[in-house]
């Protein structure tokens, strides 16, 4: 999931609205990873959530400057959104296996 800064301010966000929307991904059966992606003025802001034996925290570390837990991780990018998340498909192949695997 990915909100432009265009987006949140046609919705008039404030600071906490997001709190907790990547979890919703994980609510999908079959889903073992949610990513939400939110555009700010000098960066965008990643949030990583996963389910069973994926470790979030080491995409975050390895890609995106971040870190946290196995299963809640954060990050950033100073890429543009569309970059970022073009840059998040091109990390998640190599991790796959052990995404089928968890």
């Amino acid at each position: 999931m990915a909100l432009s800064i265009e987006e949140l301010d046609r919705f008039n966000h404030k600071v906490g609205d997001t709190e907790g929307v990547v979890n919703y991904a994980l609510t999908i059966e079959g889903i073992k990873l949610g990513v939400l992606m939110t555009e700010r003025d000098d960066r965008i802001r990643i949030s990583f959530r996963s389910k069973g034996s994926f470790s979030v925290n080491i995409l975050a570390k390895d890609h995106f400057n971040g870190g946290g837990h196995r299963n809640a991780a954060g990050g950033d990018s100073y890429a543009s959104l569309e970059q970022t998340i073009d840059l998040l498909k091109k990390f998640l192949i190599q991790y796959k296996d052990q995404l089928d695997r968890s």
